[in-house]
């Protein structure tokens, strides 16, 4: 028997295992004898997969119309029985007795087909010459099965392991730069032969994203080769805040990736600082509340200390103006921590959740500032926030800003009390007297009243 003869008959099958043994098993003349028929043969195949599954679904039909004639009988024996009248024979087969009609589920209906596309998939992974012809092959359309049961890969990775080394790197490298996004899943066949090649994976953000698909366990991470690699590249991956959104810090539910990193970093295999400082990183770059969900509740579960947080403390500042509420809420709460954070910082905290709309964070930086000004010699610093404040779209809030100005108006310099007047406008007039009598200012009409 042939090469191809032998490989035919082994895709006429649904063993995909059988297959995978028998192109394994080919060499290098075998493989050029099968890679030579094959693209031509894929419409037989399909065609053969339509005549077992319309031969399948004539035995499944008969066996349903079989047994549904057998339980009319066994109804209409058991209502003769019981002496039952029409209506109550109607009721009776409509709520208890009729036999609810088989579901024909995608998986099923399609069995044959799924299979056919999975055993020219791994034939010609296995025969065709030159990486980019298998990837070409991998990736065709007519190939590409729509629903979820082909998903085997070590038929695959078995005719794959037989090439050389380098040929299956680029093989990997190929299919990660035809992925477009993560729910190509030749992505999960690549990861496969990265990992046993050794091979740096290249950058790709599908890449990353379809690596934290599934469920992860401390054990399979501890032994991953691509972790050192892939796992920073998590704080960048566009996509993958998104993709890991719906994933709960409290409780902590084993198989996600905030229980497996927490773990990971206790024992040290996984260094804190990349931790902490991929979060902030990924929160400085920006998104949505949404995209940077994930990466805030690992960052809590973290527990930064005071150090690390005093270390990073700038980049807290700098998520205060524009960072989404729960991260700016977040960066506020660790930098209260700190009692010597630097004067210019404070103030340009202080301006960051005073120009902000959300009304918990500028109440927040008002309650700073008040603090701020007690220990403070000098307040000027502290005039562009108030101003800031005084422009806020909250009542509550502008009117603890007029209090706060009054309670420390005498404690500018010329220079900061000046900078407090030129700001007056932005009150309410209601407001606006009490500051104004407390800075000098004669009439609230010269300020804008």
């Amino acid at each position: 028997m042939s090469a191809w003869e032998s490989v035919r008959a082994a895709l006429a099958t649904d063993d995909v295992s059988r297959l995978a043994a028998c192109v394994a098993a080919l060499d290098d003349e075998g493989r050029r004898e099968v890679a030579a028929v094959l693209p031509g043969h894929i419409s037989a195949a399909r065609a053969q997969a339509e005549a077992r599954l319309q031969s399948r679904e004539r035995t499944r039909r008969d066996s349903v119309e079989r047994r549904s004639q057998e339980r009319w009988a066994q109804f209409q024996q058991e209502a003769d029985r019981r002496g039952w009248t029409q209506e109550r024979r109607d009721h009776e087969w409509e709520a208890h007795w009729q036999p609810g009609r088989r579901l024909w589920h995608e998986e099923e209906e399609w069995g044959d087909d799924v299979a056919w596309m999975e055993l020219m998939r791994v034939a010609g992974a296995g025969t065709l010459g030159g990486p980019a012809a298998v990837v070409a092959w991998l990736n065709r359309r007519d190939l590409e099965p729509w629903t979820e049961q082909a998903d085997d890969l070590d038929p695959l990775l078995k005719v794959l392991s037989v090439r050389p080394a380098p040929w299956q790197a680029e093989v990997a490298a190929r299919l990660v730069r035809r992925a477009r996004n993560a729910r190509n899943r030749n992505l999960r066949l690549a990861l496969e032969l990265l990992r046993a090649n050794g091979v740096p994976p290249p950058e790709h953000d599908p890449l990353v994203v379809a690596w934290v698909s599934g469920a992860p366990t401390a054990r399979a991470l501890r032994d991953d080769p691509l972790l050192p690699v892939l796992l920073p590249r998590v704080f960048e991956a566009e996509g993958l805040g998104r993709a890991l959104r719906h994933e709960k810090a409290a409780p902590l539910a084993a198989g996600t990736w905030l229980a497996t990193l927490r773990v990971l970093e206790s024992e040290g295999t996984v260094s804190r600082e990349m931790l902490l400082d991929g979060c902030l990183r990924r929160f400085l770059r920006g998104g949505t509340a949404t995209d940077l969900r994930f990466f805030a509740r690992l960052h809590d579960l973290i527990e930064p200390a005071y150090d690390e947080v005093a270390a990073r403390a700038r980049d807290y500042v700098r998520l205060l103006p524009s960072a989404p509420g729960p991260v700016a809420e977040l960066a506020l709460r660790h930098l209260r921590r700190l009692g010597d954070l630097p004067e210019t910082d404070v103030a340009e905290a202080l301006g960051a959740l005073l120009s902000r709309p959300e009304r918990k964070l500028a109440t927040a930086g008002l309650r700073w500032l008040d603090e701020a000004a007690d220990e403070l010699d000098d307040l000027d610093a502290l005039a562009p926030a108030l101003g800031l404040a005084f422009a806020c779209g909250s009542w509550d809030v502008q009117c603890r800003a007029a209090r706060t100005a009054v309670r420390h108006s005498d404690r500018f310099s010329p220079m900061g009390a000046e900078a407090v007047r030129e700001a007056l406008p932005l009150l309410p007039a209601s407001v606006a007297g009490s500051v104004a009598a407390a800075f000098g200012v004669q009439t609230l009409a010269t300020a804008g009243g």
